[in-house]
């Protein structure tokens, strides 16, 4: 899905668009398609213009984080056998997952949240290793904050740095900048071949 659309279905449905990929992106299975954090970088991008009210969309980004991982661990919790005996996990996510999980406990829950692959299946191997729930809970709602703060403010002071820099500069000058550094990036990379 490219950036425009995605800003188009921001505009169109708000909030509960945001709800829903957010929730998606942070359920196992789901979160390997979903450009959740995409969307939430757009929208914070967009509250910085006004389109959204920033406070509304911090509450939105926390729920929704917090219950997709509540929703892994759930089906894992209940789940869990199953999902091991018809091989639903892959080996290629499940080990490396459960190896996180082992080596950090409750604190990984909290940290994969900013780890792309580890984010969808440590809360789903949390509830097949029996993790108690309430220190999940806990680990949970910390880092569905953490998470939220971390891509809602992002976006949000992209927003505000892109619409200075384009106050000063205009679109054609942004391009020009862009495309001066990409200039430079190749001429680097050419010389450092070279020797």
């Amino acid at each position: 899905m490219e950036i425009s659309e995605l800003t188009t279905y921001i505009q169109k449905y708000g909030l509960l668009f945001v709800f829903i990929f957010t929730f998606l992106e942070t359920v196992a299975f789901a979160s390997l398609i979903i450009p959740g954090e995409t969307v939430i970088v757009i929208a914070g991008m967009m509250a910085s213009k006004g389109y959204i009210k920033i406070d509304y969309l911090f509450v939105v980004v926390i729920i929704s984080a917090f219950l997709g991982y509540l929703t892994s661990y759930l089906l894992g919790s209940y789940f869990g056998d199953i999902i091991i005996r018809k091989k639903l996990l892959k080996d290629k996510y499940y080990k490396p997952t459960q190896y996180f999980f082992d080596k950090y406990g409750g604190i990984s829950v909290l940290f994969s949240r900013f780890l792309s692959l580890l984010r969808s299946f440590t809360a789903l191997v949390a509830g097949m290793s029996k993790m108690n729930f309430i220190t999940f809970l806990i680990f949970d709602a910390i880092g569905a904050v953490l998470w939220s703060i971390f891509y809602v403010y992002l976006g949000y002071f992209l927003g505000l740095q892109f619409q200075e820099v384009e106050k000063y500069l205009g679109i054609i000058g942004i391009i020009m900048l862009i495309g001066g550094i990409l200039v430079l990036y190749i001429f680097y990379k050419y010389k450092s071949k070279r020797r």
